[in-house]
Parts: structure tokens; sequence; C-alpha cells
């Protein structure tokens, strides 16, 4: 009978701690459901952002982008006396220009014959730019000499036939465009597109250029006193700006 009595009070006992458990609880060890809210698709009808890129500004040249800019001093004058001071340098090649060696008649000019104010530069590259964009099919333009890195004398001395100014980095050289098409240096005036050259001249003048410099045998047109014929511009036109 004492058995039996035992036999119950341990029954009572189990019965007593399954129901003292919470109905929810989870058993040992098992990991509990995950409670983040699920990836529902948006309804049919709801626009889905794109990415977008920043539109490109066509009236800017991307040949900017790649130049050490300084602020440029011009001291002196173009041709007495004349000093660069912080110059910037133009790049040997560009999306819409390349440089040309005058003594070594060769792609690119070499690097202590390119520098001018920033002034110049903004300039120059900005201008080819414009006439580039209104012309697709034109070829890039030529730029030869701008100034030395310190300005300063530039003649015979430094090769060709030298210059009387460029000495304070306000002065560069543009090759003019040629009727066939190729990038490099017109060696007689009928090699030069002159319909292309005096548009390259009219943009000049627009941007403020105060002298540009022709050949005598190319009839380029411009205001009196700012486009000036001068004797060994045949092949390229001289820039001054102010």
């Amino acid at each position: 009978m004492r058995y039996v009595v035992l036999a119950l009070a341990a029954l009572l006992v189990v019965v007593a701690v399954a129901f003292g458990q919470a109905p929810d609880s989870q058993p040992v060890g098992t990991a509990p459901e995950p409670t983040t809210t699920p990836n529902i698709p948006p309804p049919a009808d709801t626009p889905v952002p794109t990415a977008t890129e920043t539109p490109v500004d066509p009236s800017v040249p991307p040949d900017l982008a790649g130049i050490g800019w300084r602020d440029s001093q011009a001291l002196g004058q173009p041709a007495r006396k004349g000093r660069l001071r912080d110059g910037t340098q133009l790049p040997e090649l560009g999306e819409d220009f390349f440089t040309w060696d005058p003594v070594y008649n060769q792609i690119p000019n070499r690097d202590w014959r390119r520098w001018g104010t920033d002034r110049l530069i903004r300039t120059i590259i900005t201008v080819i730019h414009q006439y580039r964009s209104a012309r697709d099919s034109a070829q890039r333009v030529g730029i030869m000499d701008l100034s030395r890195p310190h300005g300063g004398r530039f003649g015979r001395n430094y090769g060709g036939l030298g210059h009387a100014s460029h000495q304070n980095g306000l002065d560069a050289d543009i090759l003019y465009p040629r009727k066939d098409g190729t990038e490099t240096r017109a060696t007689k005036p009928g090699q030069v597109d002159r319909k292309l050259a005096q548009d390259l001249v009219d943009r000049f003048v627009a941007a403020g250029a105060v002298k540009v410099f022709v050949g005598p045998h190319l009839h380029l047109k411009g205001p009196e006193n700012v486009v000036v014929p001068l004797i060994y511009h045949d092949d390229h036109l001289h820039v001054r700006i102010r």
C-alpha cells in the first residue's frame, strides 16, 4: 500500500511540472524563428527608382580636367623683360589638341616649351573645344610653342627661328588646320584649309585676343591692329591675350 501511495505522489509531481511550463517556450538548443519583415515586392504599378548619371556640360572642355592649374602671373612684356611666375603647363596631348615640336617637327612638343599663364591655357583650350564641337569632323588642332617654364627670352639659341616674344606666358602658336585633315604642320600655304583657319582666327578674336598674327599669303581677315599679317606665319597663327 505504501508503494502505491509513493507512485501516485510521483505522478502528481510530474503533472504539476508539465503544467507549470509556458505553452510557447522553446526547447533548449532550438533556434528562435526569425522576426524580420518579409521582403514583399511592391505592387506592379509602383515606380522603381533607377540610378541616373550627372549630365556632362558639352561647353566645358574635357581637356581642362587634366591640367595642374596654378595662379599664374605674367610679368614684363611679351617681347621685353618678360617673366612667368607660377606658370601652368599645357599637356602634350588632349582630346581636342596635340602639341607639335617646331624644331624637330614631330608630336609632341617638349615639356619646357609648353608653359603659360593659367588664363592663356584656359583660353586656347576653350576656343579649340568650341571650334571642334561646331565641326565634328575636324581634326584636332596643333599647338606649338608657348613660353619657357619661367618665361624669359626664347630666341634662336633655343632652336629653330626662335621667338622675339613668348616671354611672359601670354603667347601661343597654333597650327592651321590642313586641307587633307592630317595632324601635322603645313609646309606651304596651299596645304592650309583657309575656311577653317579663318574660323579659328574669328574665335580667338571673340575670346579677347589682343593680337593674332597670321600668314601674309593666307589672306585671313579680322579687326585692324588685332589680326596682323606677319612673315613666318604661313604655317601657324600666333595668339596673344591680355
